[in-house]
């Protein structure tokens, strides 16, 4: 399933076994875009397959979309505590220090999800 990216939103890919998130999030009505996002989700680590990648690179994000994250988080723990092999990705471009201490500040709140800062370089 896939959630195009759009000036406010970022774009989203959910498969059943990895779902990435790109872009900058700051949608006007959040629970508006977030929830066929969680639902497609919560479908997605019903499946089968035993492992889930989580990729997320984002450039900005406000604090309602913040909570999002949390609530994404929280469910991605989870599934993981629950036996689901989850690994988050989470990339932030070497200049940006805002992302990279989200997602340590992200980081803090998971412990039974494998979580990878990855730097990356900007295209």
């Amino acid at each position: 399933m896939i959630f195009e990216a759009s000036q406010r939103t970022p774009q989203v890919e959910l498969t059943p076994t990895s779902c990435l998130i790109r872009g900058e999030c700051y949608p006007e009505n959040i629970s508006e875009w977030s929830d066929p996002i969680l639902k497609a989700l919560e479908e997605c680590l019903g499946n089968d397959e035993s492992a889930y990648v989580v990729d997320i690179e984002l450039y900005y994000f406000n604090s309602s979309s913040a909570k999002f994250l949390f609530d994404f988080f929280e469910f991605l723990e989870e599934s993981a505590e629950g036996g689901k092999s989850i690994t988050v990705n989470w990339r932030y471009r070497a200049e940006d220090d805002t992302m990279q201490e989200a997602g340590e500040d992200f980081e803090e709140d998971v412990s039974a999800c494998s979580y990878n800062m990855v730097m990356v370089e900007q295209a």
